[in-house]
């Protein structure tokens, strides 16, 4: 609040609003560079969060349970079902399943991507 009222303050001193057009125009500015680089990110370097993640036949509970990942299983985020990710494990898994293996993994227990900016 200070900061707003200190801008307004020195604008109407100064006579103009360009001190209040600089920010404004700045930060849309990083955002957006934030934004590409976000979207330039493959999601082939994802991985389990956890230890003891059901990878299922189905999204959601009641699906089959193929077996179990463990933290930092590396997996291909495929698709995204509400909560739920269809995932490929990229290597054999801490918990035995084979490079290859496809199934659900609720997304809370998923390291999303990170490329870097």
């Amino acid at each position: 609040m200070r900061r707003i009222s200190l801008a307004l303050t020195t604008a109407a001193l100064i006579g103009t609003t360009a001190a209040l057009a600089v920010p404004a125009q700045a930060a849309p500015a990083s955002a957006t560079r934030t934004t590409a680089a976000a979207k330039e990110c493959h999601e082939d370097n994802a991985m389990i969060y956890t230890n003891g993640t059901r990878l299922r036949a189905k999204a959601g509970t009641s699906g089959a349970v193929k077996g179990q990942l463990y933290f930092g299983d590396p997996i291909r985020i495929l698709k995204k079902s509400g909560g739920w990710d269809y995932v490929q494990l990229k290597s054999r898994s801490k918990g035995g399943l084979a490079k290859g293996t496809r199934g659900w993994v609720a997304h809370k227990n998923i390291i999303p991507p990170f490329c870097g900016y």
